[in-house]
């Protein structure tokens, strides 16, 4: 899946004939305003997180885009910042085209109420069309979309052409989502695309030459990927480092069983071959989550265990002494002797025991006390 920002969606739109407000990138502004900031990150949310911001003039966008470049939002740095034309609202729609693989078919969504809280619109209330992968769109549908949504208003004949082209973009494409929301009628009666999300098919790349991929993520996974680990960033106490899939989610598994929950994963595959040095940047990667636990669990037939040892101490040795969470340590394989030689002088419970491990991780992190 590839996911495209907001400005990069807007222009598959454009493309399509779909309208869209004048925009462009921070410094460079559309002829006319007032205007618009938006962040431009993967992340959901942005409004409420204070990610788009309204802007009178040329010096209030300079105030206002640095102020919104800084922040983080969803764990997200932001990755520029997009200044269009503020539109003059009257309604706001929604509009979805989706690859719906359940159904094996593609769906038009459609709902009167879009915007920022079209989340927690009852879900009766959003209608869902599918469209027969034979046949493709059909003008039945079209017609039944611009009723639900312009409810017999003048518009309705515009908004039947967006939904056509929506279709075609996604078609055209090779995308699973074109979402617009809101999809603004104005006060002047235009119907213009206020927002664009779209994610890509990353199978079909091929078609498309020159097209790229933004990595799919948050800021740690992308920094994982960064140093060839696979990062899974979650939201509970215990972040976990292993050294293989099939280990990392029998971790996973067994801390979720016995009550415990996950705030990272990290599965090194070969990154072990790169030594103390890199493997204690992983672990500093990790630390940026501010688990209340870290958990290494790993088990080697072959590799050497002194490797990780040595990493582990770079690791605690480099990280301040005052945030530093309790480290459990579960390692099994060659050398083991001598790499839990290396951790005796630290803080730090060793075990070659699987259970025993995630069990102390567990019981650590506060979330439960485990009975023998």
């Amino acid at each position: 899946m590839i996911r495209l920002l907001e400005h990069e969606g807007k222009a598959l739109l454009a493309k399509h004939g779909i309208a869209v407000p004048d925009g462009a990138l921070f410094p460079r502004l559309p002829p006319q305003g007032p205007f618009m900031v938006k962040a431009q990150v993967l992340a959901g949310g942005r409004g409420k997180a204070g990610g788009i911001r309204a802007a009178a003039d040329a010096g209030a966008v300079a105030r206002e885009a640095a102020a919104v470049a800084s922040l983080s939002i969803g764990g997200e740095r932001v990755r520029g910042v997009y200044v269009e034309r503020r539109l003059e609202v009257a309604r706001e729609l929604y509009l979805a085209v989706q690859v719906d693989r359940d159904r094996g078919q593609v769906v038009v969504l459609v709902c009167a109420e879009g915007g920022a809280d079209v989340e927690s619109v009852a879900q009766d209330r959003i209608a869902r069309l599918p469209v027969d992968p034979l046949n493709g769109l059909q003008a039945h549908t079209v017609a039944a979309a611009a009723r639900a949504l312009a409810g017999g208003r003048p518009e309705e004949a515009a908004i039947a052409d967006v939904v056509r082209r929506a279709y075609a973009t996604l078609m055209v494409e090779d995308a699973d989502l074109v979402e617009i929301n809101p999809l603004v009628v104005t006060s002047g009666g235009e119907v213009i695309a206020a927002d664009a999300k779209v994610t890509l098919d990353e199978d079909a790349a091929f078609r498309h030459p020159g097209r790229k991929a933004i990595p799919d993520g948050s800021a740690f996974e992308e920094a994982a990927r960064r140093l060839e680990v696979v990062g899974i960033e979650l939201d509970g106490e215990i972040c976990a480092m292993m050294n293989g899939a099939g280990m990392t989610m029998a971790t996973l598994d067994q801390l979720t069983a016995m009550g415990g929950s996950v705030r990272g994963l990290v599965e090194l595959h070969g990154a072990m071959a790169k030594g103390p040095e890199h493997l204690a940047e992983v672990i500093a990667l990790m630390l940026t989550l501010k688990p209340d636990v870290l958990l290494f669990n790993v088990y080697f037939q072959f590799r050497n265990l002194v490797t990780v040892a040595e990493a582990i101490v770079l690791g605690l040795k480099r990280a301040d002494p005052t945030t530093l969470p309790p480290v459990v340590v579960r390692m099994r394989g060659v050398r083991a002797a001598e790499a839990t030689a290396l951790l005796a002088p630290f803080d730090v419970f060793v075990t070659d025991d699987f259970h025993r491990a995630c069990r102390r991780a567990v019981e650590l992190s506060g979330r439960v006390v485990i009975r023998e």
